[in-house]
């Protein structure tokens, strides 16, 4: 696994952003606010790229549905 020296960070629509650690902490980041945090465990930083996207994909979807079901 190559070492990360730094923070990295992964932006999206509608000033979300997800920081990676270079480790497992990811943080989401609305507005500047840290409003969430995972770990998940990646050995490069094109995994953690993708698990970033994932994730929001994922929170995404529920916020979506949960929002459908008061209608």
């Amino acid at each position: 696994m190559d070492k990360i020296e730094s923070d990295v960070t992964y932006k999206y629509e509608n000033n979300i952003e997800i920081v990676w650690n270079g480790l497992a902490t990811f943080n989401v980041f609305v507005d500047g606010n840290n409003v969430n945090c995972f770990t998940h465990t990646v050995e490069n930083e094109s995994q953690a790229r993708w698990v970033a996207d994932e994730w929001l994909a994922m929170e995404l979807e529920e916020e979506k549905l949960r929002y459908a079901d008061a209608y």
